[in-house]
C-alpha cells in the first residue's frame, strides 16, 4: 500500500508548528510510509499525494476543544471553511484539496490534528501540544499498521 504522511504548519507561528514536529519524529522510526515535512505549501502538496492509496494530514485543527487534545478523522467527513481565493497564488491545504481535487487522483485521506493553545509569532510548541506529540506519534503508527494489516498482498 503507498502511504504518504505530511506534516503541514508553520514553526514560527508557535503551536501551528505541531505537524512539521511531529514528522521531525516519524522520520527517526522505520515506518512504511514515505514521510514529508511540507510546511506551508499549498498546491504542491497535492503532488505529494497524488496517486497514493492512504494520505495521513499532520495538522493543528480548531474544534473547540482543550489545548493539546488529539483529533483524528476522515478528511471527507468534516466540512472545512475556506476563503475563496480571487487567485491560486499563496492557497492553503484546506482550499488545495476542495479547489483542486477534480485535477488530481486524491487517495483516502485521515486528519490527526492537535487542538492549538496559541497560534501566534513565536518559535516552540505551548507544553499541551507539545505533550500530544508521543500520541500523535502512536495513532500514526496504528494507523497505518491497520492500513497495511487491511490491504491484500500485491503480486507486483
Amino acid at each position: 500500500m503507498k502511504i504518504v504522511v505530511i506534516g503541514v504548519g508553520n514553526v514560527l507561528m508557535g503551536d501551528d508548528g505541531f505537524g512539521v514536529r511531529v514528522v521531525e519524529e516519524l522520520r527517526k522510526i522505520n515506518l512504511p510510509a514515505e514521510i514529508y515535512d511540507c510546511a506551508t505549501l499549498g498546491l504542491q502538496i497535492l503532488d505529494y499525494i497524488e496517486g497514493k492509496e492512504l494520505c495521513i494530514i499532520v495538522d493543528v485543527v480548531k474544534m473547540g476543544g482543550k489545548p493539546g487534545e488529539l483529533y483524528v478523522f476522515d478528511w471527507d467527513d468534516v466540512e472545512f471553511e475556506t476563503s475563496n481565493p480571487i487567485s491560486l497564488h499563496d492557497i492553503g491545504l484546506v482550499e488545495a484539496l476542495k479547489f483542486c481535487s477534480f485535477a488530481y487522483r486524491l487517495p483516502k485521506i485521515k486528519v490527526v490534528g492537535v487542538e492549538p493553545q496559541k497560534i501566534e509569532f513565536g518559535i516552540g510548541l505551548s507544553k499541551p501540544v507539545e505533550s500530544a506529540i508521543p500520541k500523535a506519534i502512536k495513532t500514526v503508527k496504528e494507523i497505518v499498521k491497520q492500513a497495511m494489516m487491511t490491504t491484500p498482498a500485491s503480486d507486483e
